[in-house]
């Protein structure tokens, strides 16, 4: 089980009733997650029978989770926040940046979270916690013209038993993809045949795969996210 981690973060004290003016309530809104980020104030607002779902299959508990915090020293970001407020009920959606200290410097790590708040006898209280942890950054590589260009042309893949083509091609130094009825989409390079695509640069999102026949150009290009693939193979330049 991973264990969660707490940092200190500076998190002003609130009443929290609801204030009418929007702004104002997306900010007492932050304030809740701030002070939950914080160890001070971790468990204020954190009712007795909250439930987290993080990247396992299993269900914790606050009795769970509480046993789990460790100050670690790490510094937290909170960014990209959005409220929704139901009246007795809201739901928050955010991305927390931790940078954990290592021997080697710092590690980021990323999570994205949703948290679903109770207006409970005048105060709110979380009940539901939901969240990704991203993979690590991945670093693109330098891939030349002419190396790109054994990866161009059209692709086929069998969906549901029918056949999807998707263009692969080339822009100065920049690989992109465009499936039939889709916007075309850049791909990043982690090495001369391994790519990564650019719309999801930090989540751990697809992967695409080309595989060189014996004349250097390549014959299969594979999409593959989370363990499943979709393999396509070249049908024309």
């Amino acid at each position: 089980m991973r264990i969660l981690f707490v940092v200190v973060l500076a998190a002003s004290s609130a009443l929290w009733s609801l204030p009418a003016d929007a702004e104002k309530r997306d900010d007492l809104f932050l304030d809740l997650v701030k002070e939950r980020n914080a160890a001070a104030t971790w468990a204020r607002h954190i009712g007795d029978d909250c439930v987290w779902v993080g990247n396992g299959l299993n269900v914790a508990t606050r009795a769970n989770v509480s046993g789990m915090q460790i100050d670690t020293g790490k510094r937290v970001e909170i960014t990209d926040f959005m409220a929704r407020d139901y009246g007795d009920a809201a739901v928050l959606t955010y991305m927390v940046i931790e940078h954990h200290p290592q021997a080697a410097g710092e590690t980021t790590v990323r999570l994205r979270k949703m948290d679903t708040y109770l207006l409970r006898e005048g105060r709110w209280q979380l009940v539901a916690n939901a969240e990704v942890v991203g993979k690590p950054d991945r670093k693109a590589v330098s891939v030349d013209a002419a190396t790109l260009d054994r990866l161009t042309g059209t692709y086929e893949t069998l969906l549901d038993g029918k056949p999807v083509l998707t263009k692969i091609f080339r822009k100065d130094t920049r690989l992109f993809a465009q499936t039939q009825g889709q916007e075309p989409g850049e791909l990043i390079p982690l090495s001369p045949t391994l790519f990564f695509d650019a719309a999801e640069p930090q989540d751990g999102g697809p992967e695409n795969v080309f595989v060189l026949g014996a004349d250097g150009r390549a014959t299969t290009w594979t999409w593959r996210s989370a363990g499943v693939e979709f393999p396509a193979k070249r049908v024309s330049d």
